[in-house]
């Protein structure tokens, strides 16, 4: 007999059901093989907040629970939400302190040593002394008997340290497991250690769960609701359901895209209907697309009036989305948020790089989605290969113009790609491909650079956002409105205070 589980280890966000596990559990739902969903992570917040804060004296996590998770709370209040997320990150903060050298918050966790060492997380997991040991051995004690095969769903290096320690606690009851997911695909496809991975884990699965199923048409061709091992509530004032509309993405032309040799394929819309007939009622659809597909949404936008209480994702600021009132169809029809890779105000860079837009139809798309009662979340690229001060200022100057339309901003500074065509073309991009300095193996998915002239875009731009970018009047209060914790599921979800 083999009965099957679908594990997604801490850490998480606990304000809704990890992508890669549900879809993985759903595939196989669709299938005929049930697998049910067991959310360490959501289950090991619950075991800190609700069991072990209170029997060490920690401060009380219930009524900050009761506020993230109380259905009448239809639009977080942002202050209310930073005041609650405080009180769990303190407890979080005191709970760390057993722990030397871990670091540890409501969206990571990094052990002591050498990040990504995998030699090092082996050895901290058969030390069964981690943040998460504890729980761990709780959770195999009640679940205990109920599966023969747990499938690790393994989506970001947040949750690899805790990953190695419940594969190994598994495998030492006897339990057979089989590690997949978006991480372990990675890195075998565009980045650097799956061999380093493989001495963590007895069995790896690179596919897309095909093999577990024994077909050969692609694992999301069908999917249904899945089941889940515990009937509990996420940390959202609504379920949040993550569903893709696409595999790969619909432009796949960037130039530092690791991602641009994955095949595009649309997912049928039938599987979300199958979702939302099996899910709960009214929940919040998170549009999991590198890039939302304009045509599939116009398509989509009865369904989501009729079933959903909202939705939200990515979209790439591009044209199309300005014709036939569409994004104001789409707050019409539940639109909560959306996400712009607006990246650079600097048309030099946007073409060089080929993101296939300007500045100004960004400009366009933001003031668009804001004048339709959408929030915005813009999303600002700094430390290009080849930016220069004045392409800094180009995009200083665009969000100025957009003062009062931008509700979120998130500003990352460009990481090199361990494989992409960018790093291939190096040299005529006036790139100098560097390595880290480590005699320690660690996984890898991006390399330090400099530009061949020796000076180095990153630090540029690291020292512009700091002293320039980030005490401007028309960034600061947006800085400021952004959540720190809780971003994916939550900012959907907040009041939009006027900011100018």
């Amino acid at each position: 007999m083999d009965r099957k589980a679908v594990i997604s280890p801490p850490v998480i966000t606990p304000s809704e059901v990890p992508a890669g596990a549900f879809m993985l559990a759903g595939g196989l739902a669709a299938r005929g093989i049930e697998a049910p969903i067991h959310d360490l992570s959501l289950g090991f917040f619950r075991w800190l907040f609700l069991d072990h804060a209170p029997s060490a004296g920690l401060a009380n996590c219930t009524p900050s629970l009761d506020y993230l998770m109380s259905p009448g709370t239809e639009f977080y209040d942002p202050h209310k939400h930073r005041s609650v997320c405080g009180v769990l990150q303190s407890v979080l903060k005191s709970y760390k302190r057993d722990f030397p050298g871990w670091q540890l918050s409501l969206m990571d966790s990094v052990p002591p040593g050498i990040a990504h060492s995998t030699a090092g997380l082996v050895s901290l997991a058969r030390g069964g002394s981690t943040p998460f040991s504890k729980y761990f051995k709780l959770w195999l004690k009640e679940t205990r008997g109920t599966f023969d095969h747990g499938l690790i769903s393994l989506a970001y290096l947040s949750q690899l340290p805790a990953a190695v320690e419940i594969a190994w606690l598994m495998e030492e009851s006897g339990i057979r497991v089989t590690v997949g997911g978006s991480l372990a695909s990675a890195l075998h496809d565009t980045g650097s250690g799956i061999e380093l991975l493989k001495s963590c884990f007895r069995e790896i699965a690179l596919d897309d769960g095909r093999s577990l199923t024994g077909e050969d048409q692609p694992f999301l061709s069908k999917v249904e609701w899945p089941v889940f091992a515990k009937p509990w509530k996420y940390f959202s004032s609504r379920p949040v359901i993550p569903f893709p509309l696409t595999t790969g993405c619909t432009w796949n032309k960037c130039l530092f895209c690791p991602d641009r040799d994955k095949p595009f394929m649309n997912v049928s819309t039938k599987n979300l209907k199958n979702i939302l007939s099996g899910g709960p009622d009214d929940p919040v659809i998170h549009l999991i697309d590198s890039a939302i597909p304009v045509k599939t949404i116009e398509e989509l936008l009865p369904l989501f009036r009729e079933k959903t209480s909202g939705f939200y994702g990515f979209a790439r600021p591009q044209g199309e989305w300005l014709r036939k009132d569409l994004l104001k169809r789409m707050a019409d029809s539940g639109c909560l948020m959306l996400q712009t890779g607006a990246e650079s105000g600097s048309s030099g860079i946007l073409q060089r790089f080929m993101k296939g837009f300007s500045p100004d139809t960004a400009e366009k798309v933001i003031t668009n989605i804001s004048d339709s009662g959408m929030r915005n979340y813009v999303y600002l690229l700094f430390g290009l290969p080849g930016e220069t001060k004045d392409d800094r200022e180009l995009t200083l100057d665009m969000v100025r113009r957009l003062e009062g339309k931008i509700d979120y901003m998130n500003l990352s500074v460009f990481n090199l790609p361990e494989k992409c065509e960018l790093t291939d073309r190096a040299t005529e991009f006036g790139i100098l491909p560097g390595e880290y300095d480590s005699d320690t193996p660690v996984l890898r998915f991006y390399r330090p650079f400099q530009n061949i002239d020796g000076t180095d875009p990153r630090k540029e731009s690291r020292e512009f956002i700091r002293s320039v970018f980030r005490t401007d009047p028309a960034v600061s209060p947006v800085l400021q409105a952004t959540p720190r914790w809780f971003r994916a599921g939550h900012m959907a979800l907040m009041k939009r205070i006027p900011l100018s």
